[in-house]
């Protein structure tokens, strides 16, 4: 889902947008709903990521991406921080 929004006038029109976009993904998953897109979670929704898939989905993110991409070359934090992927 996309919307707009009249910012004329905000002094800070980004933090109301994150903070609405926050909002409706937070609601979805309290409704069961997921935080997926069609690019993938991506760094504006992942810290939903835990949330979203559980600490064994993340170990197995991490896992895969240990193994795929050792040298971190590939969407760097795009899913979820870890200290070995800085």
């Amino acid at each position: 889902m996309y919307f707009g929004f009249n910012y004329d006038g905000l002094s800070d029109p980004v933090a109301v947008y994150e903070q609405a976009e926050n909002d409706a993904r937070e609601e979805i998953m309290k409704c069961g709903g997921s935080v997926s897109h069609h690019h993938g979670i991506g760094k504006i929704r992942k810290m939903f990521a835990k949330q979203a898939i559980g600490d064994l989905g993340i170990q197995s993110l991490e896992a895969a991406k240990k193994f795929w991409d050792p040298k971190n070359i590939f969407a760097l934090a795009n899913t979820f921080d870890h200290p070995d992927f800085k």
